[in-house]
């Protein structure tokens, strides 16, 4: 009877202090490790979310300024980071959330000629492109012969473009961008010419944007006459305000009427305000803004700086040689 009353007070002796060693070890489970491992992946998420993210680039749209293969690091905050609208799971591809108020910081500066972007696809905004802007609002873009032209001048060094010459510039003049051509791709119709008319047939084109690239081009004094196209561009207008209502036959009527005006006095193609316009340097291999129209500027989401990392997955070796370099 007395060695029952020892081990049971033995044992309630024994039970505060397992329950004090439990808790204890629970304490520093998450001093130890669960909170800095937490704290760490919060830090990681910021700095990916509103000051510098790593991109790889998969497609070959950029070579040779980029090839398959490069890792870079891309710039946020420059052009004014934003908290995310959508939580995905990336290996998954689920959705969590969607649609969510976004909060957008100041930015440093705008866009300019020249960036290298990266960017949601605007048909497909889970996905991110690169590209760069060759043209910002108010800008002139024509494609003749193959080269392209803002605002009048030249604005590519062709490395490769059989049966034409090159425009010399003066020395120090611009550093334009090098770009390669196909030969035979360079034949085909899509990205030989692209002026108004041509981006007035872009896939997809909404009937407000179709409107603004008129008016962007009328304001701009781009050769067309405003009051011979007042007729057709008012009642549109008005269709896209909701001040008005039009059939579809009348809008197919109106914008066929647009178009062929456009067409006839060859105007350049001028960048609506809020977008900018992209091309990648590999011109004649690249589904761009020639292909979907300029880039609303919400869309944009940093500038490439440099590449950290660089993998020829041909040869199955690094390029080293590539490591560090500055984007330009």
């Amino acid at each position: 009877m007395f060695g029952r009353n020892r081990q049971q007070g033995a044992r309630r002796q024994h039970a505060p202090r397992q329950g004090t060693a439990r808790a204890g070890f629970r304490h520093r489970l998450w001093a130890d490790y669960v909170k800095p491992i937490g704290t760490a992946v919060l830090v990681a998420l910021v700095i990916r979310q509103f000051v510098i993210q790593a991109f790889r680039i998969p497609s070959p749209s950029m070579v040779n300024t980029l090839l398959v293969g490069d890792f870079l690091f891309v710039n946020k905050y420059l052009y004014g980071a934003k908290t995310p609208e959508r939580i995905r799971i990336p290996l998954v591809n689920w959705t969590l959330a969607d649609d969510l108020p976004v909060l957008k910081l100041p930015a440093l500066r705008a866009p300019r000629r020249g960036d290298i972007i990266v960017f949601e696809f605007p048909k497909d905004r889970t996905q991110d492109y690169i590209k760069r802007c060759v043209a910002v609002a108010g800008d002139r873009v024509e494609v003749r012969q193959g080269l392209l032209r803002v605002n009048g001048e030249l604005y590519e060094d062709a490395l490769d473009h059989p049966g034409r010459v090159t425009q010399v510039q003066p020395a120090g003049a611009r550093n334009l961008p090098h770009t390669l051509h196909n030969a035979a791709a360079d034949a085909r119709a899509f990205g030989r010419e692209y002026g108004l008319a041509e981006a007035l047939r872009t896939e997809g084109l909404t009937p407000r944007r179709f409107v603004e690239m008129v008016e962007a081009a009328v304001a701009a004094g781009a050769g067309l006459d405003p009051a011979a196209l007042a007729g057709d561009l008012a009642p549109l207008r008005a269709h896209v305000d909701g001040s008005g209502s039009l059939t579809v036959l009348e809008m197919s009527r109106h914008m066929g009427a647009l178009h062929a005006a456009a067409a006839a006095a060859a105007a350049p193609f001028v960048v609506p305000p809020g977008t900018i316009f992209m091309m990648g340097d590999n011109r004649d291999n690249s589904y761009d803004s020639r292909g979907w129209g300029p880039l609303d500027l919400d869309l944009v989401k940093g500038k490439a700086i440099f590449i950290y990392w660089s993998w020829d997955a041909q040869r199955f070796l690094p390029r080293l040689a590539r490591i560090g370099d500055l984007i330009r």
